[in-house]
């Protein structure tokens, strides 16, 4: 509890979302042969995914493709189904590991499409830039939280959520950091999440710290 998390370079994940529009035709489900079924190209996708994926923090190619949703047709059992969307997060340390992982992924789709005769669109959404956290910023923080008496624990990897602050440290020097929650502390996401107020005056004795040291500075 109270404790400043810090770590250089990657803070958090880049990450985003990729929604995944098949376009078919459907026909009477006893004659599939005269229609156009996107199962077989959503079931391709699926396992495909999980190739990308490579779930070793460790590592600098760092990747996961996580299934978030499907949409197949609809709960009329005489048709054969017709369109599909598939949605996916995707995660990577950089945003150049980013990148490299969506073309990619496009490459992937434009084939798949091809091959089972469908009409494809595709669309990002919820995109967090990684924090790439300058080292100077990094060591005012460490000496800001030591002046106000407070542990500060340095990571060996980043975090794998997303956070919208990384759009700013992808433009401008500055650093994300973290204070501990406690051990017993749900989760984020979690449905027994409860925000520890505890921590609002660690935060600002922080910031005002921070800014103190910085307005102090020739």
């Amino acid at each position: 509890m109270h404790e400043v998390v810090v770590k250089k370079d990657s803070f958090t994940a880049s990450v985003t979302s990729i929604v995944i529009d098949f376009q078919g035709k459907t026909t009477h489900a006893a004659e599939p042969e005269n229609g156009i079924n996107p199962a077989m190209a959503v079931s391709e996708l699926i396992l495909q995914a999980s190739l990308w994926s490579n779930n070793l923090p460790e590592r600098d190619d760092f990747t996961v493709v996580t299934p978030i949703h499907i949409e197949l047709g609809s709960k009329a059992y005489g048709t054969s189904a017709g369109e599909a969307a598939v949605g996916f997060t995707i995660r990577t340390w950089t945003e150049t590991e980013m990148r490299k992982l969506q073309e990619k992924m496009e490459v992937y789709l434009i084939a798949l499409a091809k091959k089972h005769r469908l009409n494809l669109k595709f669309k990002y959404t919820e995109d967090f830039k990684a924090n790439h956290n300058n080292a100077k910023a990094v060591e005012n923080i460490i000496a800001a939280a030591k002046k106000l008496n407070l542990k500060v624990a340095e990571r060996k990897l980043p975090f794998k959520w997303g956070e919208d602050f990384g759009l700013f440290t992808q433009q401008y020097k500055g650093a994300f950091f973290g204070i501990g929650a406690g051990e017993d502390c749900p989760a984020l996401h979690n449905a027994d999440y409860d925000f520890p107020d505890e921590l609002i005056p660690t935060g600002s004795k922080m910031f005002y710290e921070l800014c103190k040291n910085y307005l102090a500075c020739p």
